[in-house]
């Protein structure tokens, strides 16, 4: 197999594994449905979707070419992308990297009023629940449809980390807001003694 690849790469790979897509398409399938828990951009997919057809892993659909420029180019999966694909599938898992800005600036708050915080979570919360709200509707999609792919009992696994997580988010949210209200009717409290 080739040099290590990108995470993107790999994101790519399976993706074009399921059904032939455009950079256009594999970016709203991360943003739709795995971005609870992935996330890339076009700066990062455009590039990859060079390299990879380049190293001979994905090619452009032969059938599917556009006629016009503005017309999305389609990739297809090779036989060496699939090979690298299952590869990868088979090495082990690395460190997860967590990084929650909302809890960034909770821990440095006490250089900050407690109220610029509070606006902070109450964005964190409701930003969560849209993502909960439409991630509901694309599990119910799937459960009306469960033949479509040959991964779906692993899909659902995967949406339902993702309902535990958004209820997570929902109850610490709950919980913060109603503490950090109470510290600034406290605050309240002692600058008006």
């Amino acid at each position: 197999m080739s040099s290590k690849k990108s995470k993107t790469s790999y994101v790519i790979l399976g993706l074009l594994n399921e059904e032939n897509l455009s950079g256009y398409e594999i970016k709203k399938i991360v943003d739709d449905r795995l971005s609870f828990f992935w996330n890339e951009s076009f700066g990062q997919i455009y590039p990859e979707l060079k390299r990879l057809t380049s190293e001979g892993l994905i090619a452009v659909c032969s059938a599917e070419r556009p006629v016009h420029s503005k017309q999305s180019i389609k990739y297809e999966i090779t036989e060496p992308g699939r090979l690298e694909l299952q590869e990868w599938l088979k090495s082990p898992v690395e460190k997860e990297l967590i990084r929650f800005e909302i809890l960034l600036k909770l821990f440095f708050s006490n250089a900050n009023s407690s109220a610029t915080v509070l606006e902070h979570v109450k964005e964190f919360q409701t930003s969560h629940l849209r993502q909960q709200q439409l991630f509901q509707q694309f599990e119910a999609q799937l459960k009306q449809n469960m033949d479509v792919h040959s991964n779906h009992r692993q899909i659902l696994m995967v949406l339902s980390f993702g309902q535990k997580m958004w209820e997570a988010y929902a109850s610490w949210s709950k919980e913060t807001i109603r503490l950090l209200e109470q510290d600034i009717t406290a605050q309240e409290d002692y600058t008006d003694e």
